[in-house]
């Protein structure tokens, strides 16, 4: 999205179950390794695709927090910003366990975690969403992701909620 002065720590399959101890981030770091490197003002999360067949949206949060609290141990000056979990399509969400009912309410419960003065929460789907709720088929290639090409639009969208200390 053209954002060249951020740092991306991704892996593939990343769950909040897996993210703390046995993600691998570039350069074979832990999350604790990649966060400990260096200061960051700002810090955004989005988890929760991956593990939507696991686990209850209670249990799901619960686990998110675990995370939240060893991003903000690692971080204590940051702002943390949550970013909702995007819908699918809904021919996606009416023939898989990739539910938009389910992804609403672990979104509900990701929601809970903010307390909007260090840790914001930021529903995107709105971006990408069609008329009725779920993904627009035109931004997503396999119902679930976002094509890169319109990464731009999510960039530009959560400049609209910048917070400054």
């Amino acid at each position: 999205a053209g954002l060249n002065n951020a740092d991306y720590h991704c892996h593939n399959g990343l769950t909040v179950w897996s993210a703390v101890e046995k993600a691998e981030f570039p350069g074979k770091q832990t999350l604790a390794q990649a966060l400990s490197g260096k200061h960051y003002g700002k810090i955004y999360l989005m988890l929760g695709i991956n593990e939507l067949g696991t686990g209850t949206a209670e249990s799901w949060a619960a686990q998110y927090k675990v995370l939240l609290d060893e991003g903000r141990g690692l971080q204590p000056d940051a702002i943390i910003f949550l970013q909702a979990i995007f819908h699918t399509t809904q021919e996606k969400s009416d023939a898989t366990f990739f539910k938009n009912s389910t992804i609403d309410a672990r979104n509900a419960e990701l929601q809970k975690l903010a307390d909007n003065e260090t840790v914001f929460y930021i529903d995107c789907n709105p971006v990408f969403d069609d008329s009725t709720g779920a993904l627009t088929p035109e931004y997503s290639g396999d119902g679930v992701h976002v094509k890169a090409a319109y990464y731009p639009m999510w960039r530009d969208y959560l400049f609209q909620f910048g917070v400054v200390r």
